[in-house]
């Protein structure tokens, strides 16, 4: 297929800015308590380059790995990154070095459907399914997509991508919107689309975090430890509190509100140390969480619409 070219001495139509601060005082502002904080503007250019085997397997499995979680040990890491890189795939890698540099983001698409037999992709639906036993609508639907010859109405067979998209934590959630227009324009122009990226739906893996009190947090293992050691009943006496998510990825408010099916669920392993590690940001630590969304073609393209209306590139 034909791929997109992208001159290595170009900028993209990108520019983002990050703002590093660093604080300076003399001993009579010491002694004042005041802070003099000088601000550095550094300018970046991200170039947008086709996904390439040869140079970016590695960093594709490590996105791999940060986009799984702490269940990222629980898949053939490998095996998916073969998928996503194997020959005539689309998508889109940015960087910000040229072609042969490690990529910054990535976003792509595996044909689920056409890959159901593949270890790695059969792992990964038996850990959908599993996930969303208790979500009956949701289990019921990707079960009628993620199973071996399932048609609709017995005529039809309807066909699932599973979307990659993961990036380095500081990148701008402005790069995203070109990425999928990218990525739709892609699938519609493909050789061999009809084959291969004339999907249904779409299922997107994310993750989302949950800000945990350190002290609620204390309670709460103390509660654990003693119902181990205790048989005794705690009976609540208050409502619990709502449990609020934010986003990893900005975007996943958009994908979320278009979906036909979205949950958020536990890890299998719980990183306990690295969930209090994080709290380096904040005083509160940050417990993530699986995010599973199921998206039809067209709400997917409506979404990449309001991506751009809410994300546009910095003028």
């Amino acid at each position: 297929m034909g791929k997109r070219k992208v001159d290595n001495e170009s900028d993209s139509d990108i520019d983002v800015s990050s703002t590093d601060s660093e604080s300076e005082e003399t001993p009579r502002q010491q002694q004042q308590g005041d802070d003099e904080e000088m601000e550095e503007t550094v300018d970046v250019d991200f170039d947008f380059f086709d996904l390439n085997p040869a140079v970016d397997f590695h960093a594709t499995k490590n996105f791999l790995r940060q986009l799984f979680g702490d269940d990222n040990a629980e898949f053939n890491i490998s095996e998916i990154a073969d998928l996503i890189l194997r020959e005539n795939s689309i998508g889109t890698s940015i960087k910000t070095d040229g072609k042969e540099s490690d990529p910054f983001a990535l976003l792509s698409v595996i044909n689920m459907t056409n890959n159901l037999t593949n270890p790695g992709i059969k792992k990964l639906v038996e850990y959908v399914l599993l996930k969303t036993k208790n979500k009956t609508e949701f289990n019921i639907m990707l079960k009628k997509l993620l199973t071996i010859g399932n048609t609709t109405n017995n005529t039809k067979k309807l066909k699932t991508g599973l979307i990659i998209s993961e990036r380095l934590i500081n990148m701008p959630v402005e790069v995203i919107p070109p990425m999928y227009k990218m990525l739709l324009d892609e699938m519609e122009k493909a050789e061999d689309a009809h084959e291969n990226y004339e999907f249904d739906y779409f299922l997107i893996i994310s993750r989302v975090y949950q800000l945990v009190d350190p002290v609620e947090q204390a309670d709460e293992d103390e509660d654990r430890t003693n119902s181990k050691n205790k048989k005794k009943k705690k009976i609540s006496t208050s409502e619990p509190k709502p449990i609020e998510m934010d986003y990893f990825h900005m975007e996943d408010q958009i994908l979320e509100e278009n979906a036909n099916y979205r949950g958020v669920f536990e890890y299998n392993n719980e990183n306990k140390q690295e969930t209090d590690s994080r709290r380096v940001f904040t005083e509160y630590g940050i417990d993530p969480k699986l995010s599973l969304i199921l998206i039809d073609k067209d709400s997917l393209a409506k979404s990449v619409i309001e991506m751009e209306q809410q994300f546009p590139p910095p003028s």
